[in-house]
Order: structure tokens, then sequence, then C-alpha cells
């Protein structure tokens, strides 16, 4: 399986990571995430920082599934409230194409306690 050389990751995808998803408090708060805890007042600046963080030669495979190849990228990103938090996105490369493309991030978990 050869590794992917180019990733994409369209905005309306980052729009995603910017919306809430569910009421405040319950999980999967996405917008309090990137927001409020890192900082992030666009899902431009969300996608700017995934894609300055991650980049195709990073993407462990994961799996194989129907759609394609799926892969993941652990990253640490430095949000503009100086936070630092680790982020784990996902990839994936459909079947007859050599493009990673974004399918979503969610916060990491720490080793430890520490990043």
């Amino acid at each position: 399986m050869e590794q992917p050389k180019e990733l994409f990751f369209p905005i309306e995808k980052a729009i995603y990571l910017f919306n809430r998803a569910t009421r405040p408090g319950s999980g999967g708060d996405k917008r309090k995430f990137w927001q409020e805890i890192l900082g992030y007042d666009s899902p431009e600046k969300i996608r700017s920082a995934i894609l300055d963080s991650v980049k195709a030669r990073d993407l462990m495979f994961r799996e194989r599934d129907f759609y394609g190849n799926r892969y993941q990228a652990v990253t640490v990103l430095n949000g503009p409230t100086g936070a630092s938090r680790l982020v784990r996105t996902g990839w994936i490369v459909r079947h007859n194409e050599k493009v990673a493309r974004f399918v979503t991030a969610v916060p990491g978990k720490r080793q430890g306690g520490k990043l």
C-alpha cells in the first residue's frame, strides 16, 4: 500500500468542527473545544492549523473498509489561547485515489496526564 502524498481538507469539514452539534455540557461539543479551549475564531484558522501541523507523511494506516483506506495522525495543536492539546485527525484515501481526504479531528487522550 502506497503512502498518500497529498492532503485534501475542504472548508466544509472545518465548518463542521466549528459548529456545536449537541447541547452544552453533553458529549461532543466541538465548538467548545475549538473555540473556547484552543481559541480558534474561524473554521479557516482551524483548517490552517491542522494542515500546518499534519503532513501526508505523518499519516498512519488504520484499516481498509468499504470506502477506502483509513488513516490517522496525532499532533499537538497550540491554539491562540496558548493552550496545547493533542488532536487525533482521521483521513481516508478512497479506492483508486491517491489523495488523503480529511474526515474529522477530535481531542486526543493524554498519556500519563501530560502532553
